[in-house]
């Protein structure tokens, strides 16, 4: 027995010796150590402190996300699409913690940026980025924003910092030097590629990276949140992104909408524009709705801007897990974004298109009788300013001052014929031109400014301008020293020379001359007084807006004929190829040149607003008077809305003469001339100053105030005129008279403030006092606070837009009804569905006698019918009722046309108000009237206003 169990003992131990022995064992001891491991450490994360862990894990992946809603239509009271949404790719950006803070990751970072820029430069796009500097034409580094207050927010920010806590040396940064800066602090100017070598960035990719990363960082506290960098790529640059997404980190394409204009630019003052929030903004925004964010798209004018909340709709949510590099693991809850509701306005697109072409066939039509083949300026104190001529030489000047032709193109290799001719003509000129200032600002004997040839005085004042402005930094204009010193004196009572003026300033120190490249060894006056003009001179030679002073008097001196200026318009493609057109120019027939001109301005191939002479803009406001509805709301000239964000055709907009960005019909103030008389009139009778048998008698010249007031048919006179008469006959002396009797108490007393206070009241009464109510934006009506005598005849300084004039003539229509103007029809959600209906809005009701309505109307009706504007009206059956007004501003340019007006006169339905800036008479406003009555009623049609150009507008002169 026991033998057999020793046998038992020796097998087992010898078995267990095998197992113990073999490589198997080894291996599966080892594995049971892992398994016992990860069980314990298993046990110890999700048992013992599975909970710490949890929200450890939790706290730093769970992120919200936003999603933005579609923004609401705007239509037309026609269901006429005016703005709505469309899809596009834009590329975005987001910190998804791919890139650490290591010199690695940093390095890592910015090649990602380098190579994103340069899929972005490849395809020709800009970066829609919060960075505000740019490349100008020149190359050269410039600020994107004007406002001081704007640059130095943007460069505190740059620095890291509040603007409270920067000095103020620390905003002195040139926009060179803050380029330098960012491309430093952001590490751009020391990147390597995979291998270590250097990369050497252009400073246009360079700038794209700035302004991406810079933008990024603006948001940088919204870790994950997407900020959109490219808008509205191609599907190649999308695919292209796509591709390389492995190496482009953060970023991704985004499907939008994106709101897109018809009918620009025929409506595009009333519908606006949206923009991306800027920083400035935010905080504002907030305030309304904490759901703004730095990256929204926001209304910026117009409808846009003033129905925002209507149209933005509201913004989606989600909530979600992610993991370490962005992932989604886990959507906890998700709120749908919803669309913003519809908006429908009054006015009609095809009114809107029909009227706008009217306006400018008007005042093409004023250009042609207007410009004169003459070179010779005629304004002068013996010319009415309805008389003055425009010189053939201002209207080719024109070309080039407001950037018809592109003067830079004249230098291209790829230049035209009579573009070349016209850059050596220029070239030498110019070289010519420099040296005569040159000599002049070293002439020890230089004349002062009124001894000096016409074009020396402009040359010396355009450097005189310049080194007193803020770009020079030359000469602070508001020190005391300065001010005070007798060269400003002297230059201010035009007897010193600017060699004089410049010497005195050195001298003196108030000329800050330490931004010269001076020699230390040479600091006596002299030798600075030469480093300046050298540089004076290379900066002239350098500017491009004092090329445009230099080919005002090269065209002036007839040095740059104008036939090759023709023939470039066609050689630049302004005008459509006419090889017939084209070699009679060639043939140097100025007289040809002069008639092409005439004929391409009366064709409409050459706009008002391209030529930018008075009269090149204008409004016309047509209203319901039963309702105070906008039917059309017309601005000559307008602009496309579709492009107003890319940042060219922005700066195109704002250095166009024309001023195509101004709602010329809400904020363009003019005194209303004598459209204000019926206003008048309305006092007198009802303060009793006059009844309606009051006769006053017109001698011509009212001598009762100094000076005194000629009417306009002086030296003859009006005679014996009512009420009804002196409107129809729009008698100054008339109004006057009426403007002194407001002026005189009961006890006959003669008090200026009583008949101001009483203009005021009744203007008031009109709502002159307060905007009109328009969901737009509008400037302050001002109504006439001095002489009441001439504040009666809506001189003095009254300022009133077409829309304040077009609601006070409304009120006039309907007898004393006070609308409030609205432009907005009804609001829909975005299933079509009726949520609001604005209706209309009565202000007051003006307490007026029907005997004086019956007064008024039979004036304005007259005027129209015997009066003043007969001759514009002859042979109209539409029954209208207005009043013409001519304003005077300058004496140097024409006056202010504008016309007010109801038909028909029975039973008004519409007013129209015409407001034509320098459009020299208030006959062409009420010519424009005349056939925006012909359309409204039915007796021309758009087909017809569209097929034709300015050939049947004749320039008339009415005198009121």
């Amino acid at each position: 027995m026991m033998h057999t169990i020793k046998e038992l003992l020796e097998m087992i131990k010898e078995l267990v010796l095998r197992i113990v022995t073999s490589r198997l064992f080894a291996l599966g001891t080892v594995f049971t150590v892992l398994f016992s491991i990860l069980i314990l450490q298993l046990f110890r994360l999700q048992i013992i402190h599975g909970d710490e862990y949890m929200a450890d894990y939790q706290s730093r992946t769970l992120q919200e996300v936003t999603t933005t809603g579609t923004r609401g239509n705007i239509y037309d009271r026609d269901g006429n699409l005016l703005a709505y949404n469309e899809l596009q790719y834009n590329i975005t950006i987001s910190d998804n913690g791919a890139y650490d803070t290591t010199d690695a990751g940093i390095n890592a970072r910015n090649r990602m940026l380098y190579r994103l820029a340069g899929i972005i430069e490849k395809y020709g796009y800009h970066v829609d980025g919060q960075y505000k500097i740019r490349l100008d034409d020149n190359r050269e580094f410039t600020y994107t924003t004007t406002s001081e207050d704007d640059q130095r927010r943007f460069i505190a920010n740059l620095r890291g910092r509040n603007t409270a806590d920067l000095k103020a040396e620390d905003f002195e940064l040139t926009a060179p030097e803050a380029f330098a800066y960012s491309k430093h602090r952001y590490r751009f100017d020391d990147i390597k590629d995979e291998k270590g070598n250097p990369i050497v960035l252009e400073n246009s990719t360079a700038l794209d990276m700035i302004n991406i990363f810079y933008t990024l960082r603006l948001t940088a506290y919204q870790r994950y949140q997407t900020t959109t960098i490219v808008r509205n790529v191609s599907e190649e640059c999308m695919s292209e992104i796509q591709e390389a997404m492995g190496e482009l980190q953060g970023v991704g394409i985004e499907n939008v909408s994106v709101r897109k204009y018809n009918y620009a630019p025929y409506v595009s003052h009333i519908v606006g524009y949206t923009g991306q929030v800027r920083a400035d903004q935010l905080e504002a925004l907030k305030e309304t709705d904490p759901s703004y964010e730095l990256n929204d798209t926001v209304g910026v004018w117009g409808l846009e801007k003033s129905e925002e909340s209507v149209l933005k709709g509201k913004k989606g949510h989600r909530k979600m897990y992610l993991n370490s590099v962005g992932s989604i693991l886990d959507v906890v809850s998700e709120t749908e974004a919803s669309a913003g509701d519809d908006i429908y306005t009054t006015i009609s697109a095809a009114d809107q298109m029909a009227i706008y072409h009217l306006l400018e066939q008007e005042l093409a039509g004023i250009l042609v009788s207007k410009i004169t083949e003459s070179y010779e300026d005629n304004k002068n104190a013996n010319i009415k300013q309805s008389q003055i001529m425009i010189p053939l030489k201002d209207a080719y000047f024109q070309l080039i001052n407001n950037n018809v032709l592109d003067a830079q193109h004249f230098f291209d290799e790829h230049a035209g014929s009579a573009e070349q001719q016209i850059a050596a003509i220029f070239s030498a000129d110019k070289a010519q031109k420099l040296t005569e200032i040159q000599n002049e600002l070293y002439s020890t004997s230089g004349s002062s400014l009124e001894m000096l040839p016409q074009d020396m005085q402009a040359y010396v004042v355009y450097i005189y301008d310049y080194i007193t402005s803020d770009a020079s930094g030359m000469i602070d204009t508001k020190s005391q020293s300065y001010l005070k010193s007798k060269a400003y004196t002297a230059w201010r009572d035009d007897t010193i020379s600017l060699h004089d003026f410049i010497l005195e300033g050195i001298e003196e120190g108030w000329l800050d001359t330490s931004k010269l490249k001076l020699d230390q060894a040479y600091s006596d006056t002299e030798s600075i007084f030469q480093a300046l003009v050298s540089e004076l001179i290379a900066h002239l030679n350098e500017d491009t807006a004092f090329d445009k002073v230099l080919y005002k008097y090269a065209i002036t001196d007839r040095i740059l004929p104008g036939y090759l200026l023709m023939m470039a318009l066609f050689e630049q493609g302004v005008l459509a190829q006419d090889d017939a057109a084209y070699q009679q120019l060639a043939a140097g027939d100025e007289h040809f040149a002069y008639t092409f001109l005439i004929d391409k301005i009366r064709k409409i191939e050459i706009t008002p607003a391209q030529l930018a002479l008075d009269p090149c803009n204008g409004s016309v406001v047509v209203t319901d008077v039963n309702t105070g509805k906008v039917r059309a709301l017309v601005t000559y000239p307008g602009f496309d809305n579709n492009r107003i964000n890319d940042p060219q055709y922005l700066a195109k907009c704002n250095a166009d003469l024309s001023l195509p960005l101004l709602n010329s019909a809400t904020q363009t103030q003019l005194a209303p001339g004598s459209t204000f008389k019926p206003i008048t009139s309305v006092a007198a009778l009802e303060e009793g100053v006059m009844g309606l048998d009051s006769v006053i008698d017109c001698t011509g010249d009212y001598t009762e105030v100094t000076p005194d007031i000629k009417c306009w048919i002086y030296p003859s006179a009006h005679g014996p005129e009512n009420i009804v008469d002196g409107i129809k006959n729009s008698c100054n002396y008339f109004f006057a008279e009426v403007g002194h009797k407001l002026a005189t108490g009961d006890d006959g007393t003669y008090n200026q403030q009583l008949g101001i206070s009483r203009i005021q009241k009744y203007a008031s009464m009109f709502g002159l006092s307060e905007k009109t109510g328009l969901e737009l934006d509008e400037a302050e009506p001002r109504i006439s606070d001095y002489d009441p005598e001439r504040s009666a005849m809506g001189q003095g300084n009254h300022a009133y837009n077409g829309a304040q004039l077009a609601r006070y003539i409304t009120a006039v229509a309907n007898s004393g009804t006070l609308y409030r103007l609205s432009i907005m029809d009804h609001i829909t959600d975005a299933d079509g569905n009726v949520i609001k209906t604005i209706d209309p809005e009565v202000e007051q009701q003006l307490n007026v006698s029907s005997r004086t309505w019956s007064a008024v109307h039979t004036g304005l009706r007259e005027m129209i019918t015997h009066g003043v504007a007969a001759s514009v009206f002859k042979g109209q059956d539409i029954t209208v009722a207005g009043k013409t007004g001519t304003a005077q501003e300058r004496e140097d340019r024409g006056n202010h046309a504008v016309f007010v007006s109801y038909a028909p006169y029975d039973h008004p339905e519409i007013s129209v108000t015409v407001n034509i800036p320098y459009g020299y008479s208030s006959g062409n406003a009420a010519n424009l009237a005349n056939h925006v009555y012909n359309y409204c009623f039915g007796k021309d049609s758009l087909e017809s206003i569209l097929s034709r150009d300015a050939s049947y507008i004749t320039s008339l002169n009415v005198s009121d």
